[in-house]
């Protein structure tokens, strides 16, 4: 759902691949058996991190080639942004991968949907990374570990982070620090893809607000209580 001139479209909300994050303190509750352990995250009221992405109803968020044209036909005006300013407004730091990055600054100067929003860039190569004249105050590369952006967002004062792009959100995930996920499930199968879901924990989700548009996306607010399978 980005936005070109005053249109949110779909495609920074879809765009494949990377993201990143940034959270909370989490607390441990173990359930033992044999051989396996459950940890349980649970959030923290100052610190939240969430995921807003477009997906396929069989859950890809963009083709085998990464691109996410498939999405330009249920692009929206500003005057029905499905909610995105609204959430923009909600957040204070944009995490992001360094595909999620490149694609998005593709788009020209002009296309920008974050306004003034700091945006961390997540890359193995920081130094590698791109960042037009326009964006080099609000925008930094970095290489750190999950955990060690967390650790540094919360002592620079963030309170609500804004994960975005498909390997960086499976992988923070995994690392169980996303606490609330709102999709857009876009009305068609693609079949095969790029998914959303292939390579994170088991999680239990608490169904917060759905919302149906016009345009035939249905939009799902969720909180995340996480379980992870750890072997001992």
């Amino acid at each position: 759902l980005h936005r070109r001139r005053q249109l949110i479209p779909i495609t920074p909300l879809i765009t494949s691949m990377a993201t990143l994050l940034v959270l909370v303190s989490k607390y441990t509750t173990a359930f033992s058996s044999s051989t396996t352990r459950f940890s349980r995250v649970q959030s923290n009221n100052e610190m939240k991190a969430t995921v807003y992405i477009a997906l396929t109803i069989d859950g890809y968020i963009a083709d085998e080639d990464g691109s996410v044209d498939f999405l330009t036909k249920f692009q929206t005006s500003a005057e029905d942004d499905m909610g995105f300013s609204s959430f923009l407004d909600s957040i204070d730091l944009m995490i992001m991968g360094r595909k999620t990055w490149d694609q998005v600054v593709s788009f020209g100067e002009e296309v920008w949907p974050y306004g003034e929003k700091p945006v961390w860039i997540w890359s193995r190569s920081p130094d590698s990374v791109m960042i037009p004249e326009c964006r080099k105050r609000q925008a930094r590369a970095m290489s750190s570990l999950p955990e060690e952006l967390i650790e540094r967002a919360a002592g620079e004062g963030y309170s609500h982070v804004y994960v975005d792009g498909g390997s960086t959100i499976q992988e923070f995930m995994k690392s169980n620090y996303i606490q609330e996920l709102i999709l857009a499930r876009v009305p068609l199968i693609l079949g095969d893809g790029i998914p959303l879901f292939s390579k994170v924990n088991r999680a239990e989700l608490c169904h917060l607000s759905t919302k149906c548009y016009k345009n035939g996306i249905v939009q799902s607010h969720y909180s995340i209580n996480q379980i992870s399978i750890v072997q001992t």
